[in-house]
């Protein structure tokens, strides 16, 4: 059997996640964004954020990384991550008003940050901890 670069890491977390050196991985993940998931997410009042991402821009994929990242810490555990397709959803980031590569946070229905472009794990979590 030819044992692929992808085969392996997939068979290491699977393994990492059964023996239990990795937890709380699945804690949180994207969710694709509608109009109706969003209002029921920010009418309970909760963190909740909006990534606009396209699979063929670096700067989405390197906060695609760290977001991915941070969303397993205990501390997001309970917030919303919603992706808008920058591509599918034209309507969604028109009304937005972003370019690609936009993370906005939410506290309820309130926004409190929103960063374009940047790619350090520092300017994601600011804009994270903008929401708590």
């Amino acid at each position: 059997m030819i044992l692929t670069r992808r085969s392996f890491a997939a068979g290491a977390l699977g393994l990492a996640l059964a023996s239990g050196i990795i937890s709380n991985v699945a804690a949180a993940a994207f969710q694709p964004y509608t109009a109706e998931a969003f209002a029921k997410a920010t009418k309970a009042g909760g963190p909740v954020f909006v990534h606009v991402y396209a699979p063929w821009c670096l700067q989405c994929r390197a906060q695609e990384n760290i977001l991915s990242l941070l969303m397993t810490e205990p501390k997001f555990a309970g917030a919303v991550f919603f992706r808008v397709s920058y591509d599918a959803q034209k309507d969604v980031v028109d009304a937005l008003k972003v370019p690609r590569s936009t993370l906005i946070a939410y506290k309820g229905a309130r926004e409190t940050g929103r960063m374009s472009w940047g790619v350090t794990q520092a300017d994601v979590l600011k804009v994270l901890d903008s929401a708590y």
